[in-house]
């Protein structure tokens, strides 16, 4: 068993510590709330920006009933004080934008354009909002683990899993706040970003392929546990590659 180790699937972080397992939730109800609101207006853009002109019968039914799911949205959320009138702005701009399609059976580019930028002011301050607030949740549930439960030689040799059900995007946040508490650059010392697994059994098995590999790596590249976790043709590839165009400019100044 990898000791400690910590995965992190979902709204969940999985502590593996002295051969006993803790679970932890790092990701509030708040923030996927604060998430669907935001998604509204980009919900309205996709359904309407190949559909430009003359509202087709078929999107007409779909946004007069999503009209309808966002008025019962409305009243479904509860949200802290200081936050409320954000969301509801988002809401009321959204069904406001909806009644006039409605109405008119028409979708101007102009008025489309106009509706995502007074969108993105509003999500603007959701996006900030979101990011704090599962930031807040997991560091106030991991850096506790690492400051006062684990040992320097521990912390040392801590990993750490981050389950995606995607490839990662730049700036992904779990990895951010793991590469910052842990000082780390790049995944592969002690952080694993595994996509497409939601099953901690699998993941586990991953992450010991993933060590087997830097072991491998150790005893084959002097030292460079990171070998093996990049394309055993990267280096020479890099360096042939930069000789191919270094040809080509040459040839091209002659």
């Amino acid at each position: 068993m990898i000791n400690p180790l910590i995965i992190c699937n979902e709204d969940n972080a999985i502590i593996i510590h002295r051969g006993k397992r803790f679970e932890e939730q790092v990701i509030p109800k708040l923030y996927h709330d604060v998430k669907s609101i935001s998604h509204i207006p980009l919900k309205i853009y996709l359904t309407l920006m190949f559909n430009l002109g003359n509202l087709s019968n078929d999107n007409y039914i779909e946004l007069k009933q999503y009209l309808q799911d966002i008025r019962s949205l409305r009243n479904s959320f509860q949200f802290p004080s200081h936050i409320q009138k954000t969301q509801y702005d988002i809401i009321d701009l959204s069904i406001e934008y909806l009644r006039v399609i409605l109405k008119t059976k028409f979708v101007d580019k102009i008025q489309l354009k106009k509706f995502c930028q007074q969108a993105r002011i509003l999500f603007s301050i959701n996006i900030e909002l979101a990011a704090r607030i599962h930031l807040d949740m997991l560091d106030s549930k991991i850096r506790p683990w690492y400051q006062n439960h684990f040992n320097d030689t521990e912390r040392k040799s801590l990993k750490v899993l981050i389950l995606g059900s995607k490839t990662a995007r730049y700036g992904f946040l779990a990895k951010a706040y793991f590469f910052t508490l842990l000082e780390e650059q790049d995944e592969g010392k002690h952080i694993v970003f595994a996509e497409s697994i939601d099953n901690e059994q699998k993941a586990l098995e991953i992450l010991g392929t993933w060590i087997l590999d830097a072991e491998a790596s150790n005893n084959f590249f002097d030292g460079d546990t990171e070998r093996l976790h990049r394309d055993l043709l990267a280096d020479a590839a890099k360096t042939h590659v930069k000789q191919l165009f270094e040809k080509s400019k040459c040839s091209l100044s002659v």
